[in-house]
């Protein structure tokens, strides 16, 4: 395989597919069909997918996995023109996956004949719907990425896709930068993550779950660019809002910053436990473990950006109480036009909207990746007056030296 550069197999030929879809007794969608005739199986389809069933193989989720068929109850997005249990008419494609199956549903065609697809796991919340199997393969393609990050062409071509989708957003060009970077971010690119985030907090409701929902992508299993959580962009503009947010919660969910508390007590604690067993490997010449596992064991530990988030938050706590303390909008120039519109209109939030996007022809970003003014958001009387219109016609404008 790693000669060849390709994971699959031998195509199957048009007598193989023939024989198939006469033992199943329906033809094949066409992208499916397409694919076992480019190559009969797979391997590694995704990260949780290890092997692909093919022509000898293929069969009926109800006859092979009949366990699944309960999972039906779990659909959110159940086709209303294909009534019924997919799991119990699903083909199924998978043939090794991670406590999970990939199968195609027959009763649910789009006009061109692509039968939906699904991937269901065990651990996952819901089962997923898409399209047709192109789609699904699509997704596991980026979820490998996502995942891995391996080095390489595609890895590239997604990190130039979010710096020219940064350019857009400081040109004012929302839509277009919007759609770039989500795309980058499904392939698995940090900086897209933190790129779009600042978008989405001016373009959504004001609400603190919803708030909290966003800036929730920022924190780990996520992948962040590397010392991002050190940055000013997320100490003095993402935390802010985090610490609002959490202050206006409701007790039935979990806020970002309840998170991130949580992902910095694990990672201290992980970087404890790392710390003695190297001790004790150490002070033991006959340990079962061995140097290497003790390395990468203390070299995950050392790594774990929950070490980064803790002392972020304590600093923040600290100059929080400090007496005198007030938020920072940021550079000098555009904080002093905040106040200004602040004081000015503070009981207007029409007026006080309008005042802002004048002071934003002195917003400066705090980092190459900085895009939005995103504390002001971390001000109650902003965040909780912002509309999707108002944040779209404040983000439509060229800032920054653009």
């Amino acid at each position: 395989m790693v000669q060849q550069r390709w994971l699959g197999y031998p195509a199957a030929t048009q007598a193989d597919v023939a024989a198939v879809e006469q033992r199943l007794g329906l033809r094949l969608p066409p992208s499916y069909r397409s694919f076992l005739l480019t190559t009969d199986g797979w391997r590694h389809a995704g990260e949780f997918v290890w092997k692909m069933r093919d022509t000898t193989n293929l069969g009926w989720l109800r006859d092979l996995e009949p366990n699944w068929e309960s999972w039906a109850d779990l659909i959110t997005e159940a086709p209303g023109d294909a009534p019924g249990n997919p799991f119990s008419r699903g083909l199924l494609i998978s043939l090794h996956a991670d406590v999970g199956v990939l199968f195609l549903d027959p009763a649910d065609r789009d006009e061109d004949g692509e039968w939906a697809a699904y991937s269901v796991f065990a651990w996952s919340e819901f089962p997923q719907r898409y399209p047709s199997f192109t789609a699904l393969m699509k997704s596991l393609y980026q979820s490998f990425h996502r995942l891995r990050q391996p080095a390489g062409r595609t890895r590239d071509n997604w990190a130039s896709v979010a710096e020219e989708a940064r350019g857009q957003a400081l040109s004012g060009d929302l839509d277009k930068a919007m759609v770039s970077l989500e795309k980058a971010q499904n392939f698995g690119q940090p900086r897209a993550t933190v790129l779009r985030t600042q978008l989405q907090m001016f373009l959504t409701t004001s609400s603190p779950y919803d708030y909290s929902r966003i800036l929730s992508h920022l924190l780990p299993s996520t992948p962040a660019p590397d010392g991002f959580f050190r940055s000013p962009l997320f100490t003095d503009e993402f935390l802010p809002c985090m610490f609002l947010q959490h202050a206006h919660k409701e007790p039935w969910y979990g806020s970002a910053l309840d998170i991130a508390e949580y992902l910095a007590k694990r990672a201290l604690t992980g970087h404890r436990h790392a710390l003695e067993l190297a001790q004790k490997h150490a002070a033991d010449k006959h340990s079962p473990v061995s140097a290497l596992d003790i390395a990468q064991l203390l070299e995950n530990a050392q790594n774990d950006p929950g070490l980064e988030i803790g002392p972020a938050i304590d600093e923040h706590r600290a100059r929080v109480q400090q007496p005198g303390y007030r938020l920072t909008y940021g550079n000098q120039a555009f904080d002093a036009a905040v106040r200004k519109a602040l004081a000015q209109h503070h009981s207007d939030p029409a007026a006080l909207w309008d005042a802002l996007g004048t002071a934003m022809t002195h917003w400066q970003p705090r980092t190459p990746d900085h895009i939005a003014p995103v504390a002001l958001l971390a001000d109650p009387a902003l965040a909780y007056s912002l509309t999707p219109e108002r944040g779209r016609a404040l983000l439509s404008q060229a800032r920054g030296g653009r």
